[in-house]
Formats: structure tokens, C-alpha cells, sequence
């Protein structure tokens, strides 16, 4: 029996034999699979919620969903605007596209997004910007033909282990080069050739520097190019060594070697959580243009995707503002599109959208009456978690369908048990646009269903015709809004999926429609400061976002480390702090406690606290990009309050 990996966007294929698993020779991991793949088995029973609940008190699934039904129609009648759908990329692309159909169609809330957008919404924003299509354009494959690996705010050796393994093998067999640019010295950057310590936010600084050198000769002009060069004229390297105390010729030397190998260009949520995510996302992607790496074997654009169907979700149209097809409601043609063939009334969609960041703000302001949460945790995910955590008894009806029992499930009036892993079938979308076949292979504990059962159960008891006996009718249907559009795969079973399938057309390497870029300057309000401390958050190799699946096994709870906070030696000498000290942290949101531990792979005034544990978001400020909607996690102003800085 073989599935895919539930965890990160890589999509490994696994293998199940004799109560073990093993990595399967797959298109996207090659024959290996990382300790968190390796004990998935520990996680299938443990902590799982077996029956609907109302109060925490067992409910019959025909009563619970009569419950909902009644007051979602009591709330849609007298404003569809006072209900809010909030999803995570967890689960298979058909259950997803299901709850956009009844969400954005049928209902016609514009209060719908995905957990996508705490994590790749940046991205698929610069992509969307540069090449016209929200995904990159190169595979996992490319990474075997390049030459270069440029890595901006990406930690591949904890967040993507087989991806690791394939860049350094790619490294020794080609002669390659791994460069990269980052605050912490992260297990990636000690084994880089080329490695740039940088304070968060000054990334813009360097990049505009890099392109200084290559608009000497760029291969490809993009358009936007004359705004472009008018900026990234003003950063010569001469200047801008100074001001990032680099040497000038390391950058020339970095804008040389990106201009005559073939380069991948990678970056994770160092760049995505920022305050400038997407501009940042169009600046690496301005390198690849004018170096002329897109479109050819061993070069792309690639930005790494935390989870394992987080390309699922804008195909499916679960980020706010997209609708099946990666289409985007601000383009009235490909709202019609939707409309005529969900054989809906014009206007049943509706043209504007609110992000989770929004509606966390109509939370506030009692516009949103009922609440639906799918397979996410953002009592511990988002920004100023404390406070959702409050906002939630704002709301008339929270309704968490999960499963597993999380901070979240603890403040919902209703849980919904959902069948998980092994549980349910249906299909994934992997960072590299692998579309792959998850079968079931085991029946559902307790009384949990899939979510589209879930989801279409309630929408007939509303009274809309979602009438779907099996999931593949919903991947028929959801395949034929892809027809035309690059996702397209609306001539595929799910048969030809099981050996994977990449769009377009099997292609590892896409030639994006357009090239474009624009001037991107640096702002000073974004400048770190020297007399203050930040706390940038991240994922740790052993546990996996909020942990509500990595916790259940007994192995990586062992192997995990607790909830800590890394400063610099240099810091803890100046505070006069011990590791092992207790510290607490202080911000505008509220204080935390955590355990200090003094490193010499951070330097200055940064702080750094995996987000697992969910302590950091309860102190999290809701910065986010002006563009985006993205939290700004990578970017929080902080104090030491019992270790004050001196003056």
C-alpha cells in the first residue's frame, strides 16, 4: 500500500508494510522520506475526536447537522455577510473546492480564506505578479540540473529534509554552489558555500544591489524594467557594501555567478512572513529574469511550500480572492466563468473578499454571527492568538470540524470529528504543481467522515443541491473548471495520478505568458533598530506547525525540543543571561515566559522561538503585507523585561 505524506509541500510518497513505512521511489522524494514521514503510523489514533459534539457533550451526526443548518440559514437569510469560513490546505483539493462551492457560491460569503494565507499568500502573489500565474516555474527536478541554489529566508535541513539531501547531492555531482541570505545561521547556512548575514527586512537592500550588477546586460527585459533600473541603479555595490558591511566583491561576485550558471531560486517564509513579502518575492524573482534563469532545464523560480496542499488551495479557490482554476474574483470574466458553470444567478459570487486578517477585525465588530473552522488551529496560528481565542465568544455559532482535538476544538460550540490520513482519498497538489492520488486505505475511527461528506451534508441540509455520492463525482466536476487554464487537468482519472502528474502538460520547466518587475525601494520604517530586540518565529526539524499531528507521536515529542527562546551570545552577555534562564518577553500584545539559550548562530539583537508551541503568536502584533494580507511573523518588536536593555 502506498499514500502521501500529510506533512510538508513536498509529497512523499510512502510505503505501508507490515504496520511500517518506508519512502517509495516517487517523482517528488526519490526514495527517502524524513523522520516525520518515518513515524506518521504513531499519529493515526492518538488524540483523534471520535463523535460530534455540542458543548463537548456527544450529539448524533442528524441532529448536529439539523443544529447548523438552521442557524447558518437563520444567518444567511437575514446577512450571508455575517458568516465566515475559514479552512486549512490539509486536506484533499475536492473537499476544499466542495467548501468553496458552497461558501463563495451558494451562500455567496465574502468571509472565506485559507490557513494559506499565514504562510505562501506572499508568494503566490509575487509569482502571480511576475509570470502571471500564482506557481513557480520549475519542479523538484530542476534541482538535480542546476548549478547554483540562491536561498533567501529558507531552512530546507529542517523544514524540507529530502529536499536537502537532493540540493547537496545535486551539489557534489554538478560542482554546484549554495548561496544564502539570512538572519540566523540555520543548519542550511553553515553548509552553504556563499552565506549572508543579514538583518531581517535589509534582504531588499542586497537584492537591489545584485540586480545593479546584472542590468549591465540583462537576457530577458521584463516589463516595468525602465521603473526597475531606475530604482536599482541608485544600489551600486560600492555603496551598499558599506552600508551592509559586506565586502563589494562578494556581491559582484554573487550577481556573476547567478548570471552564468544555471540558477534555482528558492525562499520560504524568511521572506513570505515579512512586512514586504510579496516585493521581496518580485525582487528574487527579477534576479531569475534578468539572469535569464527561467524557462530552461535547471533554472526557475521555487519558493518552498510549508504544507502539503497548500497548491491545492488556490487551485481549489480556497485563498480568499481566487475561485477554482486559479482564477481571481477581481477579473469579472473568470467570476462569470465560475458562475455559469455552477449554473449560478450573476453576482451570486460575490466580487469583494475579506482575508482571515479582516475578518478577524469583523470579529471585532460582531459582523461575523456564525463561524465554521476546517481542519486548521488558529487559536495557536495566528496573530495575537490570545485574542482570537477571545474574539471566538464574540461569535453566535463557532463550529471546528477537525481531526484532532486542538486549542481550538477547546472553544468551539459544535466539533465535527473528520476522517484523516489513510481515512479518506482524494487529491494533492505538491510545491512543484505534482498532482498526486491519495487512495484510502483504512476506514474511519469512530463515528469521523471526510470532510466533503461533512461539508455536503450540511450544505443539502441548508438546502442546496449538493448532491455527491462519492468524491470522485467532486473531482469530475472540479477538474472541468481547470480546462484551458495552466492547472489543467480535466482529461485525468484518478488512475493517471497515482504515478503523478505536473502541470502543464507534464512539464517540469514552465516558460511563463509575461515577464515583469518594477521599482522596489528600500523604507526606512521597516529598519530595525539597534536599541530594541526582535523576535523572529519558526519551525523546528522534529514537529510540524501547531503539532496537532507531530505531538501524537511519542518519538518526536522525545526528539522535540520544548518551547525556548535562542538569543545571541553577544546579547546574553550584554543582559547578563544564563541558558537555562527563564526569561520573559514583552509586548504590546502581552508577555510570555520561555527558556534562554545563548548561541553563537545568531548575532545582535534577533531572537529566535519555533512557533509550534504557540506561545510566540499569543505576543504576536497583526503587521502584516499591504498586499498580501500575510502576518509579518518575522518581525516582532519585543523587550526582556526582567533583563532590560541598558541605554
Amino acid at each position: 500500500m502506498s499514500t502521501i505524506c500529510p506533512y510538508c509541500g513536498v509529497g512523499c510518497k510512502l510505503k505501508i508494510k507490515d504496520n511500517k513505512i518506508f519512502p517509495d521511489n516517487y517523482i517528488t522524494n526519490k526514495g527517502m522520506m524524513c523522520v516525520k514521514g518515518a513515524t506518521l503510523l504513531d499519529t493515526i489514533d492518538s488524540g483523534r475526536i471520535l463523535h460530534p459534539l455540542q458543548d463537548m457533550k456527544e450529539i448524533s451526526w442528524s441532529k448536529v447537522t439539523e443544529i447548523i443548518s438552521i442557524k447558518f440559514r437563520k444567518f444567511y437569510k437575514k446577512d450571508k455577510n455575517s458568516i465566515g469560513i475559514y479552512i486549512g490546505a490539509q486536506i484533499p483539493t475536492e473537499d476544499q473546492y466542495l467548501a468553496v462551492k458552497l461558501g463563495k457560491g451558494y451562500i455567496g460569503t465574502p468571509n472565506f480564506d485559507s490557513n494559506v494565507r499565514l504562510c505562501m499568500a506572499s508568494a503566490a502573489y509575487a509569482l502571480k505578479y511576475s509570470f502571471g500565474d500564482p506557481s513557480p516555474t520549475a519542479s523538484y527536478d530542476e534541482i538535480e540540473r542546476a548549478e547554483t541554489f540562491f536561498l533567501v529566508g529558507v531552512n530546507p535541513v529542517s523544514s524540507f529534509p529530502v529536499l536537502w539531501n537532493r540540493i547537496i547531492s545535486s551539489r557534489k555531482r554538478n560542482g554546484g554552489k549554495i548561496i544564502v541570505i539570512d538572519p540566523i545561521l540555520t543548519d542550511t547556512a553553515s553548509q552553504a558555500d556563499i552565506y549572508i548575514k543579514i538583518k531581517p527586512g535589509r534582504d531588499i537592500i542586497l537584492l537591489n544591489s545584485i540586480a545593479n550588477v546584472l542590468l549591465n546586460n540583462p537576457k530577458i527585459i521584463p516589463e516595468g524594467f525602465d521603473e526597475f533600473k531606475e530604482i536599482a541603479t541608485k544600489y551600486v555595490p560600492e555603496r551598499i557594501s558599506k552600508i551592509l558591511n559586506i565586502d563589494e566583491k562578494l556581491i559582484i561576485s554573487i550577481a556573476n555567478r547567478i548570471n552564468e550558471t544555471k540558477t534555482l531560486f528558492m525562499w520560504g517564509m524568511g521572506v513570505n512572513q515579512t512586512p514586504r513579502g510579496v516585493e521581496t518575492g518580485i525582487l528574487i524573482s527579477t534576479l531569475a529574469i534578468l539572469s535569464g534563469n527561467v524557462g530552461k532545464p535547471g533554472t526557475g523560480v521555487l519558493p518552498l511550500t510549508g504544507q502539503h496542499n497548500s497548491m491545492g488551495a488556490r487551485e481549489a479557490g480556497a485563498l480568499a480572492g481566487m475561485l477554482p482554476g486559479l482564477r481571481y474574483v477581481t477579473n469579472e470574466k473568470e467570476v462569470i466563468e465560475v458562475e455559469d458553470y455552477w449554473d449560478l444567478p450573476k453576482y451570486s459570487i460575490p466580487r469583494t473578499f475579506n482575508t482571515i486578517t479582516e475578518m478577524y477585525k469583523l470579529m471585532e465588530e460582531r459582523k461575523i454571527r456564525g463561524l465554521w473552522i476546517i481542519g486548521t488551529n488558529p487559536v495557536v496560528s495566528l496573530p495575537q492568538s490570545r485574542r482570537f481565542k477571545d474574539l471566538l465568544s464574540y461569535v453566535d455559532l463557532v463550529v471546528v470540524q477537525d481531526a484532532y482535538f486542538t486549542e481550538t476544538v477547546n472553544e468551539a460550540d459544535i466539533v465535527l470529528p473528520a476522517a484523516s490520513w489513510l481515512e479518506r482519498e482524494g487529491i494533492h497538489t505538491t510545491g512543484d504543481r505534482t498532482v498526486s492520488y491519495l487512495p484510502k486505505l483504512k476506514e474511519p475511527i469512530g463515528e469521523s467522515k471526510p470532510d466533503w461528506e461533512i461539508i455536503r451534508n450540511i450544505g443539502i441540509e441548508m438546502g442546496f443541491p449538493l448532491y455527491y455520492s462519492s468524491i470522485e463525482e467532486i473531482f469530475n466536476e472540479f477538474k472541468g473548471l481547470t480546462k484551458g487554464r495552466i492547472d489543467d487537468i480535466s482529461s485525468l482519472t484518478y488512475k493517471d495520478l497515482e504515478k503523478g502528474y505536473r502541470w502543464p502538460n507534464n512539464q517540469s520547466v514552465v516558460i511563463p505568458n509575461i515577464f515583469r518587475t518594477k521599482g522596489i525601494d528600500y523604507e526606512l520604517e521597516f529598519e530595525i533598530d539597534d536599541d530594541s530586540i526582535y523576535i523572529i518565529t519558526g519551525r523546528t526539524e522534529i514537529h510540524w506547525n501547531t503539532r496537532s499531528r507531530s505531538s501524537r507521536s511519542w518519538l518526536l515529542q522525545r526528539l522535540g525540543q520544548d518551547n525556548y527562546v535562542f538569543l545571541s551570545n553577544d546579547l546574553c552577555e550584554k543582559l547578563k543571561i544564563i541558558s537555562g534562564e527563564e526569561i520573559e518577553l514583552k509586548t504590546r500584545e502581552g508577555s510570555i515566559r520561555g527558556i534562554a539559550k545563548c548561541s553563537d548562530r545568531i548575532s545582535g539583537n534577533i531572537l529566535f522561538m519555533p512557533f509550534h508551541w504557540g506561545k510566540a503568536n499569543t505576543i504576536m502584533d497583526w503587521q502584516v503585507d499591504p498586499i498580501s494580507k500575510e502576518p509579518a511573523f518575522k518581525m516582532l518588536k519585543a523587550y526582556i523585561s526582567n533583563k532590560l536593555l541598558p541605554n
